[in-house]
């Protein structure tokens, strides 16, 4: 991602703008047998290169100005010699961010400060929450007003969690029960027999230490699961913030799990603008690259079990499209000043 700087013009304006971005995503996630493929860390290493020659080639970007860092649940969970092969290959150092910490910029670069109801202008992060299910963990946070007795002003505090189960590690958890060359239909029975239990009590018991999450009106989801979600059921918009709805939620974790190929490879006619519809079939073939059919079953139940378990039925739930792009924003901003 490049990012450039410029006067802001209000206390809403960031002071920076976006010039280029791209996800590489890259399957660094374990195996069904608890292992990281070979060319994992080779391939994140070649990523990085490719990226970092594009910025200073093409962007002009002093190598000074460029962070590189690793999400969280990376951190903890990731080959061993990744950051070696990276910095062998590349000579940056790979900084890892801590769970919290990761949650509290993903928040601030994701959630639009303020928003309208009605006309009326109100404190949206103070009334949403954000949801990121990854490969291996889930993220969950909001920001709050926080009152301080000796002084009138209002600070702003986070709450946040993250639960150590993704979209991979529970497809895997699946695949071990089951065995490995069992059949999708007893995969699907399983993931609807088990309908993603532990991750529900885990959801629950964070709850019962942070209930203010279950009364903020806005949700926010992040995330490649979402984004092929919301990929596949509504190819033809293409705004940053996507509709969703409780119940887009819940058929969709019945219709994958009863044909996942109805949805994957859904035909796309009826998008009319040829440059629009070549972007979607890209995208959609992105979404069929990125995730196994299998994936996509565990992931949409456990999807479906946050919808039931933080009960969004009366709440307006949001895919932010360039959510990936939230933690990034924030982190180059502390840096930048902005």
């Amino acid at each position: 991602m490049v990012l450039q700087s410029y006067q802001p013009q209000s206390d809403e304006d960031p002071g920076i703008k976006g010039v280029y971005s791209e996800m590489i995503r890259l399957r660094l996630g374990r195996t069904s047998d608890g292992e990281f493929p070979l060319q994992a860390s080779a391939d994140a290493a070649q990523a990085v290169s490719t990226a970092l020659t594009l910025l200073r080639q093409q962007y002009k970007v002093p190598l000074d100005r460029i962070y590189f860092i690793g999400a969280s649940a990376l951190g903890a969970d990731h080959p061993d010699d990744l950051e070696s092969v990276v910095r062998n290959t590349t000579g940056l150092t790979l900084k890892f961010l801590g769970a919290v910490e990761e949650v509290q910029l993903s928040i601030a670069g994701t959630i639009p400060r303020t928003g309208k109801v009605a006309g009326a202008a109100i404190d949206n992060r103070n009334t949403s929450m954000m949801l990121h299910i990854g490969n291996v963990n889930t993220q969950v946070g909001c920001e709050m007003l926080k009152y301080s007795t000796s002084d009138s002003s209002p600070s702003m505090d986070f709450v946040a969690m993250n639960i150590p189960q993704g979209v991979v590690s529970y497809a895997n958890e699946i695949s071990k029960a089951i065995g490995r060359n069992s059949t999708l239909y007893t995969f699907t029975r399983q993931v609807k027999t088990s309908g993603a239990l532990a991750f529900r009590q885990a959801l629950r018991r964070e709850m019962e230490n942070k209930p203010t999450m279950m009364h903020r009106k806005r949700v926010f989801l992040t995330g490649n699961l979402v984004w092929a979600v919301a990929t596949m059921l509504y190819p033809e918009d293409r705004q940053p913030m996507v509709s969703l709805t409780f119940d887009d939620i819940i058929q969709f974790a019945e219709k994958i799990a009863r044909d996942p190929r109805e949805l994957a490879f859904r035909k796309l006619s009826f998008i009319r603008d040829r440059k629009v519809r070549r972007e979607v079939e890209q995208e959609f073939e992105a979404v069929r690259a990125t995730f196994k059919p299998e994936e996509l079953i565990a992931g949409a139940e456990m999807l479906k079990a946050a919808a039931e378990e933080l009960k969004w039925q009366d709440k307006k739930i949001i895919f932010a499209r360039r959510g990936h792009l939230g933690c990034i924003l924030s982190y180059t901003r502390l840096f930048t000043g902005k």
